[in-house]
């Protein structure tokens, strides 16, 4: 296995160096090869920071931009500069609303269910949500409810980011999709489902951000949906 971390980040200064230090931590400990890819937008230091994290580690690419790309240009960006020798591609939140830590979990799920996709769940088992504003945690279920209703897919955590891909499908599906935003991220999965790849989830702490504004535009989001709702009817 070969690991390529994609992660799209947007004026995110506050935990590029946290959230570095614990990828760095909680790769290493896998003991395969990794690279981190930071796809990066905005007029903070996110990028510059990042640049000096990476003479440090070596292992870290980082593609930047001041214009806001949006989340699915951001992924498709990432996705076109891995590493040609990378067999998986895991994704997570630039906020550290994911724990690098549980990397290993997704893996492990991964290769004992024998799946091409692993999403880290907030709504099964001994997953769990901390100090997430009761509206957002509203916005998320509800939206995971009505996905269930229109396309029968059997993921509890349809809007989760935390996930680790076999490289084939996102070079399969990614290119596909259309919705620009966070969207993206159902979007992908219900192209993936048409093209029978097989799902699993495995139980997170998602922690809501401590530092930094969030990026989570609700208008914008409810549009998303409703173009995916009618483009795949």
């Amino acid at each position: 296995m070969y690991l390529s971390v994609i992660v799209a980040a947007y004026n995110e200064q506050e935990n590029i160096e946290e959230l570095t230090i614990r990828l760095e931590r909680a790769l290493k400990k896998l003991q395969l090869p990794f690279e981190i890819i930071y796809i990066i937008d905005g007029e903070d230091s996110t990028a510059d920071r990042a640049r000096k994290l990476a003479k440090k580690f070596h292992n870290i690419s980082v593609d930047s931009s001041k214009k806001k790309r949006g989340f699915r240009n951001s992924f498709i960006k990432g996705l076109s500069i891995i590493n040609k020798k990378c067999t998986h591609i895991l994704t997570l939140d630039a906020d550290l609303n994911h724990r690098p830590e549980e990397i290993p979990d997704l893996i492990s799920c991964m290769n004992h269910n024998h799946v091409d996709i692993v999403i880290g769940s907030r709504y099964i088992g001994k997953g769990k949500i901390l100090n997430l504003p009761l509206w957002k945690r509203f916005i998320s279920k509800l939206a995971n409810t009505i996905m269930n209703i229109f396309w029968k897919l059997d993921v509890k955590d349809k809007t989760s980011g935390f996930r680790l891909y076999r490289r084939e499908v996102l070079e399969n599906c990614a290119t596909y999709t259309t919705s620009p935003n966070f969207e993206f991220l159902f979007e992908l999965l219900i192209i993936a489902k048409k093209a029978a790849y097989t799902i699993a989830e495995k139980p997170i702490l998602f922690k809501a951000r401590a530092h930094g504004e969030s990026k989570f535009e609700l208008w914008n989001v409810i549009k998303g949906y409703i173009k995916i709702m009618l483009k795949y009817a």
